[in-house]
């Protein structure tokens, strides 16, 4: 496995603490760079120990990941030794912006690589290309036996915070209550229509029309923080009110927490090496 996915007992949700196996480090920075060019088959083929195809990658679209993999930009760091003091606060904001963009957009491919252990044979929808996208950080149905029935759509909120805390009480539960309220429900019909037109051998309007919509509504939060947020030798702290702001049964709620020395640091040094991975396999 890539990610070490370690349940533990909570009455909020199905929880798992996460954490990269050492020894298959390489080829988590593989599978990301691959998703990061758009190479979602080639991800999955390393996933499954088989061996990437080879695709030639058009325009600057290498160039353009790297730079989403590299914060804070050169300029803003010399603007913020010897800039003007209104142009060193204007580099301290648009540096603080570059690196909580550039994790929480790597964040979602690493809980993209979670989300293929945990469903492998879900389809789900791919990582976000731009950063701070809006709509739903993730997206996976799940069929019944025949192929052609919804018995699981799992909404995904992925979050990168040296605060998860506060953040997931101010804005996650929110955006499931919004959710639960009905006030999405547009959004999430187009996203599953989409997603199921590449399914083989469904009708996707037809299996949209005969979901049980509440049945069939899952949630999970995924949040990557640092070890200053253990209490009491866990995280669970950081999903409490999940069942009462979601509620449904304990096994439609799921939670996962990625845990690093420094959150910061800890992703700087893996977008560090998925930059590298990019250029590698590009030939760059």
């Amino acid at each position: 496995m890539l990610l070490s996915l370690t349940p533990s007992a909570t009455s909020e949700c199905e929880f798992s603490e996460w954490s990269i196996d050492t020894k298959n480090r390489s080829k988590l920075v593989e599978v990301i760079a691959y998703l990061y060019l758009r190479q979602e088959e080639n991800a999955q083929r390393i996933i499954n120990a088989l061996d990437p195809r080879r695709r030639v990658s058009k325009g600057r679209v290498v160039e353009n990941i790297v730079r989403k993999l590299t914060a804070p930009r050169v300029k803003d760091v010399n603007l913020l030794q010897s800039g003007t003091d209104e142009e060193k606060e204007a580099a301290k904001k648009r540096i603080r912006t570059s690196i909580l963009h550039r994790d929480g957009l790597l964040f979602q491919h690493i809980s993209w690589v979670a989300s293929r252990q945990a469903h492998p044979h879900g389809y789900m929808t791919s990582p976000h290309v731009r950063q701070a996208d809006k709509g739903f950080d993730g997206f996976i149905i799940e069929l019944g036996d025949s192929g052609q029935e919804i018995i699981r759509i799992v909404l995904c909120e992925d979050k990168a915070s040296k605060s998860p805390r506060s953040l997931i009480s101010s804005s996650v539960w929110s955006e499931i209550e919004t959710i639960l309220c009905g006030d999405r429900d547009d959004e999430i019909l187009a996203d599953l229509v989409t997603l199921l037109k590449g399914v083989p051998n469904i009708d996707a309007e037809a299996a949209v029309d005969e979901i049980f919509w509440e049945g069939a509504r899952n949630f999970r939060v995924a949040v990557a923080t640092g070890e200053d947020q253990r209490k009491a030798g866990n995280f669970q702290h950081l999903i409490a009110g999940f069942e009462a702001v979601a509620g449904g049964a304990l096994e439609s709620r799921t939670a996962g927490v990625l845990a690093f020395k420094d959150v910061r640091k800890g992703l700087a040094l893996l977008a560090n090496e998925v930059a590298a991975k990019v250029e590698e396999i590009a030939g760059v």
